[in-house]
């Protein structure tokens, strides 16, 4: 039997992956992930040949994400679980408004993280948002990378997802990795946002519970990343807000 759906029926389901207003710009990719994918769930390139996608796992793939997945209706009669299988082609929204599930709660106007790594308990589904960076306990972890005596500055730059500072540590000529570690420690611990702690590791922690890492100097590695990332030009929308089922707006990337 066919089926003929109008478009104010999908802007109105209030499901995950259903696009909430007119005007939103839809493309397809297809699906390079042998264990499919759900709706609602942010998509990057895969790097193979054609216009394949795959969820995110890495900042960088969150960073460079193409959009967000469409909730197709004539799915959720097969299959309750994934509803795009593997080499199937993709609805994706790369900019408008959309409806998705957020982990925990989130306030309109701030911006959406996209979750990477599984956080060892009930959040697992990579590319699902939520409103933080869910660092692990101790913090984001960034490591000077021995040897450091070749350099006499390093930088870190921050964001708590409404402050963005830059911590600039300038050394002698012959720093050690303790000396570098210590140094970036004291000036980031003596800022309002962040709070830092180690002797050759750099721990850092923040009082909005976001530790967003927008840089670092080439020598200093982050050894213990967020398990969630910030998606660029993407906010909670102030029409449906708090936990469950939210919107986001996301801006024209390119």
């Amino acid at each position: 039997m066919a089926s003929f759906i109008q478009p104010q029926e999908i802007l109105e389901s209030a499901k995950a992956g259903s696009i909430s207003r007119l005007g939103a710009f839809v493309t397809t990719r297809t699906l390079n992930q042998a264990a499919g994918v759900a709706e609602g769930l942010l998509l990057a390139r895969s790097g193979t040949t054609g216009q394949e996608c795959i969820s995110p796992t890495t900042a960088a793939l969150v960073q460079g994400a193409v959009g967000f997945s469409v909730y197709r209706p004539m799915s959720e009669d097969f299959d309750a679980t994934h509803h795009y299988a593997d080499n199937e082609a993709v609805g994706i929204m790369e900019h408008g408004h959309m409806n998705v599930l957020c982990e925990g709660t989130c306030v309109a106007d701030k911006p959406v993280f996209s979750r990477i790594l599984t956080d060892g308990s009930a959040n697992t589904v990579v590319g699902k948002v939520r409103a933080d960076s869910d660092y692990p306990a101790g913090g984001v972890v960034i490591t000077p990378s021995d040897p450091v005596d070749q350099v006499t500055g390093f930088s870190i730059r921050l964001s708590d997802g409404t402050v963005d500072k830059t911590f600039v540590f300038n050394s002698d000529a012959t720093p050690t990795v303790a000396e570098v570690a210590a140094g970036l420690v004291a000036l980031i611990d003596a800022s309002t946002e962040f709070q830092a702690a180690g002797t050759v590791t750099i721990s850092i922690t923040a009082t909005s519970g976001i530790v967003d890492v927008l840089a670092v100097s080439d020598q200093l590695a982050i050894t213990t990343p967020a398990r969630a990332i910030r998606v660029p030009g993407t906010f909670f929308d102030a029409s449906r807000t708090g936990a469950g089922l939210v919107e986001i707006r996301r801006a024209q990337i390119n």
